[in-house]
């Protein structure tokens, strides 16, 4: 259900976050790469241009000489996540570690690598230096928790996301983390308590309110549920799977004609899907109301369903063993006519 916090986001933050080398040199990123600088602060500007091959092989260059070694590691690590290569960036920061082995940075991206390769023990292995090295730090803490989270030890996932949110109490990712792991031990009542905090403290978001909708749902309380998916989809008007949901939520409680109207909000909110028009129809041909069944089933039929086409030619059936030949043949003669 959760997917803002299914990736720790390696790539962006190396784009969003300076190299270090920019602390050691000073040059302008809009002249080309002259020859006669050093190697590391060609790549740097290289580097600044998305020319991560390029930069990488200069770097590369780089670790050849004793100066800022370290710094060549790290930058050619850099350049490998960005290029998706992650067993290569494990290598070059593993030997930036072994210049530097207080560098917690390297220890840092290590831990994310890792991560994003699925070697959770070596995550947190990694990350859990960073915390030696430095302390406390919400990067850390996040992605152990997530580990924890993914190799089932929801225990482990609450200890480390709490001490996250003490260092940032509004860090909405986390708090859906946090509300995960308590709904995976099927503690309901917790992850409800820490999503509805979480759109107190923090700027609400349509996502937010979906997960506590899905929180809701899931405890049974389906009328909060219903609350949380329509504050949701104030925010995010064409997100079809919250307007099916409370479709179906008021269809469990005998309340067809507000399952009609959900579907029909979905509709005027601009959303063209055969689901709405299928979904409308089995409603409606349960009522005995065809002809409008029928034109949803069309409308289906029309967006590209082939279930839209079977059920209009249910209708003919309808007609045929009502005795109404007319509506029947004209049900199918538009099929035909497809």
């Amino acid at each position: 259900m959760r997917k803002i916090f299914a990736s720790s986001g390696i790539t962006a933050k190396l784009k969003a976050t300076a190299l270090f080398l920019l602390l050691s040199y000073a040059f302008s990123s809009s002249n080309p790469p002259a020859p006669n600088l050093p190697p590391l602060q060609r790549g740097n500007q290289l580097y600044e241009k998305g020319d991560f091959n390029g930069a990488a092989a200069l770097y590369y260059e780089a670790t050849k000489t004793p100066q800022n070694r370290v710094f060549a590691w790290f930058n050619l690590g850099n350049c490998h996540v960005q290029n998706g290569d992650y067993p290569k960036a494990v290598i070059a920061y593993r030997r930036a570690i072994e210049e530097a082995p207080e560098f917690s940075r390297a220890w840092l991206l290590l831990g994310e690598v890792f991560y994003e390769m699925g070697a959770l023990g070596d995550a947190v292995a990694s990350l859990t230096r960073v915390l030696e090295i430095d302390g406390p730090t919400l990067s850390a803490y996040r992605i152990i928790g997530e580990s924890a989270l993914k190799a089932g030890d929801a225990t482990e996932a609450l200890r480390n996301f709490e001490a996250a949110l003490k260092i940032e109490p509004d860090q909405v990712d986390i708090h859906f983390a946090m509300a995960e792991a308590y709904a995976k031990v099927r503690d309901f009542e917790s992850a409800q308590k820490v999503m509805e905090d979480a759109l107190l403290m923090t700027t609400a978001t349509a996502q937010a309110y979906f997960y506590l909708g899905h929180l809701y749902q899931s405890d049974g309380k389906e009328t909060k549920a219903v609350r949380a998916y329509e504050e949701g989809l104030v925010m995010a008007p064409q997100r079809l799977e919250y307007y099916l949901r409370i479709a179906s939520i008021h269809e469990g409680r005998d309340m067809d004609y507000l399952a009609l109207l959900a579907l029909e909000e979905a509709i005027r909110a601009g959303i063209r899907k055969p689901d709405v028009h299928l979904k409308r129809a089995i409603i409606l041909f349960r009522q005995k109301r065809y002809e409008n069944a029928l034109e949803e089933f069309t409308a289906a039929f029309k967006l590209g369903s082939m279930q839209g086409r079977i059920g209009v030619e249910n209708i003919a059936a309808v007609y045929y063993n009502n005795g109404d030949k007319r509506r029947a043949e004209e049900a199918l003669a538009f099929l035909n006519n497809q």
